[in-house]
């Protein structure tokens, strides 16, 4: 009699799960592609180098919902380092103007005669939500 139970209980349980399961993923799958079709672009130039003013930068097919992009620069290698960024309101343009990130903010500046390996972090943020919408990184070679 107990299996009976079980089994009856089983049937109305495991497909219940598996429609979960599989609306979970499709959700998923479909943040996936938002966040593909996120681009970044920066316009470095020689003032940049070694300076507190930020290069313009240009997000194209932000996902519905940005509030905000949170930009970091970082070396990275056999350590990373953090050389500031900040955050900037989404006006539906996608441009962060030059000299914008203002939060401890200082270009990539290598030692003479060395090249460093850097990366500029735009992350999409949502209105209070702590998950990226879509993250994108710019990688550049600065000497």
């Amino acid at each position: 009699m107990r299996l009976t139970v079980f089994a009856k209980t089983a049937r109305l349980i495991v497909p219940a799960l598996f429609a979960a399961l599989l609306l979970s993923a499709c959700a998923a799958k479909n943040a996936e592609d938002e966040q593909a079709d996120m681009t970044i672009t920066v316009t470095l130039r020689d003032l940049h180098r070694c300076s507190r003013i930020s290069p313009e930068i240009l997000v194209a097919n932000a996902p519905d919902g940005t509030q905000t992009f949170d930009v970091r620069l970082v070396e990275y290698g056999d350590e990373e380092r953090f050389f500031g960024g900040g955050s900037w309101d989404n006006d539906g343009s996608g441009v962060i103007t030059e000299g914008g990130l203002t939060r401890h903010y200082r270009g990539p500046c290598p030692p003479a005669g060395q090249s460093r390996d850097y990366a500029f972090v735009v992350s999409a943020m949502g209105k209070d939500n702590l998950q990226p919408l879509a993250v994108r990184l710019y990688r550049f070679t600065q000497e």
